[in-house]
């Protein structure tokens, strides 16, 4: 039977949606390959959120060709989605599978590969790039949810994505049309699976031994308001953690209003639900948010942190930020430096402003040269760096509870006879264990050494053994 290799590059949603294309080939009689040498066909599951993104996605072709020349590539995600006609004309891509046809991509796929001498071709739906600029996403063909399109199946234990955390998308597509984004016209408008279907999703998960669920989605904040007309995260988090088994429960990125009181408190409630909070934050200065089309201004963000702050529980807090979005004076850059070096936060996952072609943003005034993006880029990323560094020099040699193992690593001696895990606040944890010895999938307490900084990932890890 053929071999296929799976690459997927973005966010959470790509790799839930690569999960599932994995999950159907494999059950249609695929194998696995252990990489993309081996492989009969590829699967690029792209990216195209900005211009580099666009590129990278369009690069993976062309490392994965070096690396096997004359397989077969078919090429999905939002890329294929938006830009398809660029993406027939990549040396060795043999289909295109919009995300519109992604819930369906293992059948098109099998009748693909299964031509003899197969001529290049768009499979589904997709249209050109320039018919979806001149529609609304609303009015082309979008598949519901209960259709197949959301939520990625549960996989088997040999197939290359299995893991101890599984994302579960539970929303697809997005309505908010910020300036900088194209994605609502690469997923479409927001479409999410009923409680009830998650539910069930969710005890499937339980008895196949995964024991910590990730919500992810496009826009998960929507969730609910194509069914219900309003937003229903919260009801969702407390039915799964009132109805089902499952250990340990996170959420994906929320916009600083969509973290509610009731979320809160749930948070507070229920020790299944971790302690961790992803922020979609952005900007903190209210014009730029205004430019960008975000739906909060600085005060909502302000108010997000005082609400946290008098949490008990004191979660992980990460937040996304973009650097020298059109209009951000030197000015405007350091009065968001100064608010965020005053507000408590853990991480920041920090992204100079990449412009992405048909975009509002792009037409904006005030342009920062690149350079500037990414000097003030790193200027976040070492603030980001030293908030990490500081935590972990306050609790030096601490017994870290409830630590989930998932898998081997290569630790700090370059050797890769360790294993890696996160607590329930994100605390990521090394731990040397010998290869004759299985824990992954292991809840346990580790007694911290001491913390290694990765400069590079921005990541600061601890360096620890099993506490008995």
């Amino acid at each position: 039977m053929k071999k296929f290799y799976i690459k997927t590059l973005g966010c959470k949603a790509n790799f839930s949606d690569g999960q599932s294309i994995e999950a159907d080939l494999l059950s249609r009689g695929f194998l696995t390959a252990g990489s993309a040498e081996e492989a009969d066909f590829v699967v690029v599951n792209s990216c195209t959120v900005t211009d580099e993104a666009d590129l990278q996605s369009k690069k993976a072709v062309r490392d994965l060709m070096k690396k096997n020349p004359g397989v077969k590539v078919v090429f999905t995600g939002c890329g294929a989605e938006v830009d398809p006609d660029s993406v027939m004309g990549l040396p060795g891509v043999s289909a295109v599978i919009g995300n519109q046809d992604k819930f369906n991509a293992a059948a098109l796929i099998e009748a693909h590969v299964g031509k003899e001498g197969a001529v290049p071709e768009v499979l589904g739906g997709v249209s050109a790039y320039g018919e979806l600029r001149s529609r609304h996403p609303m009015d082309r063909e979008w598949p519901l949810p209960e259709e197949g399109a959301i939520a990625a199946p549960v996989l088997p234990e040999g197939s290359s994505t299995f893991r101890t955390r599984s994302f579960l998308k539970i929303q697809e597509g997005c309505d908010s049309f910020c300036t900088y984004c194209i994605i609502p016209y690469g997923r479409g408008p927001a479409r999410s699976l009923r409680i009830e279907a998650v539910l069930e999703r969710i005890d499937g998960l339980v008895a196949r031994g995964i024991r910590e669920v990730v919500l992810t989605g496009t826009n998960i904040g929507d969730y609910g308001l194509d069914w219900n007309g309003s937003f229903e995260l919260d009801s969702l988090v407390e039915a799964i953690l009132t109805k089902t088994g499952i250990e340990r429960l996170r959420i994906g990125s929320l916009d600083p209003t969509e973290v509610s009181d009731r979320l809160i408190g749930l948070m507070e409630s229920f020790e299944a639900f971790c302690p961790h909070f992803h922020v979609s934050l952005q900007h903190m200065e209210s014009g730029i948010l205004k430019l960008m089309k975000r739906k909060y201004n600085g005060d909502a963000v302000l108010d997000l942190f005082e609400r946290i702050s008098r949490m008990d529980r004191k979660p992980f807090i990460g937040m996304d930020v973009i650097t020298g979005f059109p209009g951000e004076t030197d000015g405007v850059f350091e009065a968001m430096r100064q608010k965020l070096s005053q507000l408590e936060w853990n991480r920041l996952h920090v992204f100079p402003y990449s412009e992405r072609e048909g975009t509002p943003a792009t037409r904006l005034p005030g342009r920062v040269e690149m350079s500037v993006r990414k000097a003030r880029a790193r200027t976040l990323q070492e603030l980001s760096l030293s908030r990490l560094v500081r935590v972990h020099a306050a609790s030096r040699n601490a017994l870290i509870k409830g630590v989930l193992l998932e898998g081997r690593v290569r630790g700090p001696d370059g050797k890769r006879d360790w294993i890696s895990g996160y607590s329930p606040d994100y605390q990521r944890v090394l731990v040397p264990v010998p290869e004759a010895v299985e824990l992954r999938n292991c809840i346990v307490e580790i007694s911290t050494s001491r913390w290694i900084v990765d400069r590079a990932s921005g990541e600061v890890s601890w360096v620890g053994a099993i506490h008995e």
